[in-house]
């Protein structure tokens, strides 16, 4: 073996040993971020479904006391408020037509073709575990201040 051969291949063995003893600690130092993120943020994480469980298209769950329509596209899941932002009712689903309307205020919005004029507020999701996990904010009263 060369000199130069040799060289290189201890710079890269040595790289991939102190990468190997850091990766754990930077992991760790990732959680660590995320969490004091979400609780500054205010985020608090409930588990919506396993990942490897059946979800239809389009259904209603009740999480943490929330109306959460939960719509699935392939692998794309996306949960949103199933509360009227007009009148504050709970939106009927129809997973037939895979439409939610208010019938107070008549407003709709399918969930196929994303229009209507029905604004739903969209929740954020993350997969930890194998378990997808739905993050509720929560609201600030006014003149309260941040910590």
């Amino acid at each position: 073996m060369r000199r130069g051969d040799f060289l290189r291949e201890m710079a890269g063995s040595l790289f991939q040993t102190v990468k190997s003893v850091y990766e754990p600690f930077l992991s760790e130092d990732l959680e660590k971020v995320e969490v004091a993120a979400d609780r500054a943020l205010g985020i608090t994480w409930f588990p919506l479904v396993k990942d490897n469980d059946g979800v239809s298209e389009l259904e209603m769950k009740f999480i943490g006391g929330k109306p959460v329509i939960v719509t699935r596209n392939g692998t794309n899941m996306q949960a949103m408020d199933g509360v009227c932002p007009v009148c504050s009712n709970i939106i009927i689903v129809t997973t037939l037509y895979s439409t939610g309307k208010c019938l107070n205020c008549q407003k709709e919005y399918n969930f196929k073709t994303h229009t209507g004029d029905l604004q739903l507020e969209s929740y954020p999701i993350k997969i930890k575990d194998d378990t997808c996990l739905i993050g509720f904010q929560k609201h600030r009263k006014q003149g309260e201040k941040h910590a």
